[in-house]
């Protein structure tokens, strides 16, 4: 028989029934943030990539999946199993599920973090972007081992027996966004150029990349050590449910982040519009979405002078759209 975990605090109502319902609470905020977060994308880049758009409508269901799954066992463990002390070392089928929707979102995010690493390297240009590549893999073999020892074992003092893959998983995914945030920001900024905004933009994003890998590398450490520490209570699972929550949200917030496509006008009739007659010339910058490789420099495009009869035109090359909006 596997000896009892010492622990900082005794079981109490506050560090169980409270800690979860604390956790609901927040879980719930961060969801309804994550939301408007999603609206924002599709509102704002309705032109993007299909697999930005389905990577966000797939995240958003599986996060919501959770909040229904953590909802349901909140529910559980205070309204029908009211009163029944016992009861709470249960381990319910909708905890251990709510665990394996937190692997899959994180492998997800994880993944798209790797891949857009990749993209801004250049593929097979560098060795970071392997690098990144073969720690994403190790991690989603652990969190496959976390995911199945989880459904080993049944009462919340058997997770013990499995306390390896726990620590494990938490301590790599932690690692994981340290090493695909510094990554991220390396190949940023090497893409700075002599375009201010263009700068000001990849600085920007670079702030959201460390933020994030900041939030979620913080919530994992977080759930471990409370995991470590109080192995009685439920405050490891009250932080656990928020960790799903900021990692959706920081990828959909980090898409957000980017520059807005839109058409910019590659002709300018000041006859029709007098508010582009104090202008002497248009200048279009050609800007990137922080997954592109290297930002472009800006292109003058010169027009013609208010008082003269003919509109001022120009042809771009055919490959500057795309390289206008990040394509």
């Amino acid at each position: 028989m596997a000896p009892t975990p010492l622990s900082l605090a005794h079981e109490t109502l506050d560090n169980t029934i409270g800690a979860i319902l604390v956790g609901i609470v927040f879980a719930a905020f961060l969801f309804g943030i994550t939301t408007l977060q999603t609206y924002w994308y599709y509102h704002t880049y309705p032109n993007d990539s299909l697999l930005h758009k389905s990577s966000v409508a797939v995240l958003w269901t599986l996060d919501a999946f959770h909040l229904a799954l953590v909802v349901h066992a909140v529910y559980t463990y205070t309204v029908t199993g009211f009163g029944n002390v016992l009861g709470l070392l249960d381990i319910i089928w909708s905890v251990k599920l709510q665990a394996s929707i937190n692997v899959i979102i994180i492998l997800v995010v994880h993944s798209l973090y790797a891949m857009r690493v990749w993209l801004l390297g250049g593929y097979h240009r560098g060795l970071l972007g392997y690098i990144v590549a073969l720690v994403v893999l190790g991690g989603f073999a652990i969190g496959v081992a976390f995911a199945y020892s989880i459904y080993t074992v049944h009462i919340y003092t058997d997770l013990e027996k499995v306390s390896w893959a726990i620590n494990a998983a938490l301590a790599t995914a932690t690692t994981i966004d340290f090493i695909i945030a510094g990554a991220m920001c390396y190949y940023l900024r090497k893409s700075k150029g002599s375009v201010t905004r263009l700068n000001s933009r990849i600085s920007t994003v670079m702030q959201y990349t460390l933020s994030s890998g900041l939030f979620t590398s913080a919530c994992s450490l977080a759930a471990m050590f409370c995991y470590i520490l109080l192995p009685n209570t439920f405050v490891f699972l009250a932080v656990e449910f928020l960790l799903t929550k900021l990692y959706v949200g920081s990828f959909i917030a980090m898409l957000n982040a980017r520059e807005r496509k839109m058409e910019e006008p590659t002709s300018v009739d000041f006859a029709t519009n007098p508010s582009w007659s104090w202008k002497h010339n248009l200048n279009v910058h050609a800007t990137s979405s922080f997954w592109s490789p290297r930002p472009a420099s800006s292109l003058t495009l010169p027009v013609s002078h208010p008082s003269s009869p003919k509109m001022a035109t120009s042809t771009l090359p055919p490959t500057m759209p795309m390289i206008m909006h990040g394509r």
